[in-house]
């Protein structure tokens, strides 16, 4: 018996195969020569399965940190490339009401920037009644979505009077796209249009009255403190409230209602024109609905959206 068992086994070495005993040492070799890395590799996979939120985070802010550092020293080169375009042209004043095609000498088309002021992308409906899909504040760049579709922002109207910048087309195509981190900035931008679009149908479709006026607010709040504009929690909002409630879909009356109530809750009060927030917490409990967004859904995005605004 302990002869074949031999035999056996100096056949299977002659035909390449491995025994248990054999194949334990190599793995243990292996083992050694690799543990470092797998290690790694073994660690992270694990944090990436934990169910604490904690460790995800951190892990995430691993992953992230170097990636977001790249990112956002390229978006600032990219800002300031497009900002000395943009302060290359002659800027133009417009009174309110006034469509953001004045701000463009002819027919030249183009995208435009709010150096001051406020504006309002609309539609008109059959029901003669004007639908606002989107407010502009000072800062924010206008026709990047048309631009390449040749169509004219015919449907932007001034909320107050208002200084305008604008980047011809020609300009656009020569000088920004060519630039690959100009290129870069104004996908960004456009990535950031599209994320504040789908919060207001996301609010409009499933928050109740109360949820949308608190999303609007606590929307202009950030985005105008992100600038610099602000330092406190009163701004001035140049709607109106049938504005607001065609912005909303919501009847005047309701607006006027529910404005009526954050104000004797002591969340919110607008009193002509001026908004002050009385309670942050829970204005921003209402534009969330009461969900909170996950710690590690904001890493990346927290470092990034600082960018457009320095």
């Amino acid at each position: 018996m302990r002869s074949g068992s031999t035999s056996s086994e100096t056949s299977g070495r002659g035909n390449g195969t491995v025994q248990p005993p054999e194949l334990s040492a190599d793995a243990v070799n292996l083992h050694k020569a690799r543990a470092p890395k797998l290690g790694q590799n073994i660690d992270l996979a694990a944090a990436l399965l934990q169910p604490n939120p904690e460790s995800l985070t951190a892990t995430g802010e691993q992953l992230s940190v170097s990636v977001v550092s790249k990112l956002s020293d390229e978006l600032t080169l990219g800002r300031r490339t497009v900002n000395e375009i943009f302060h290359s042209s002659s800027p133009r004043a417009l009174e309110s009401g006034v469509p953001l095609l004045a701000a463009a000498d002819g027919p030249s088309e183009g995208i435009y920037r709010l150096h001051r002021g406020w504006a309002c992308q609309f539609r008109d409906w059959s029901t003669d009644r004007r639908i606002i899909v989107d407010v502009y504040l000072p800062g924010d760049v206008i026709g990047l979505d048309t631009i390449l579709r040749a169509r004219r922002p015919e449907q932007v109207l001034t909320l107050t009077s208002s200084k305008i910048e604008m980047i011809r087309t020609q300009d656009v195509l020569k000088k920004v796209y060519p630039d690959r981190l100009a290129a870069l900035y104004i996908t960004w931008l456009l990535c950031q249009r599209q994320k504040r679009v789908e919060r207001y149908l996301a609010a409009v479709s499933s928050l109740d009255a109360r949820g949308r006026l608190a999303m609007m607010m606590l929307d202009f709040y950030t985005r105008l403190r992100r600038r610099g504009l602000l330092t406190g929690l009163v701004y001035n909002l140049p709607l109106t409230q049938i504005q607001i409630g065609n912005y909303l879909g919501l009847t005047v009356v309701h607006v006027n209602r529910v404005l009526r109530a954050l104000r004797d809750e002591r969340i919110v009060d607008l009193e002509k024109h001026c908004v002050t927030i009385l309670d942050l917490v829970k204005l921003t409990g209402l534009a969330r609905n009461g969900a909170m967004a996950s710690p590690s859904a904001c890493i990346a995005g927290r470092a990034l959206r600082e960018v457009a605004y320095l």
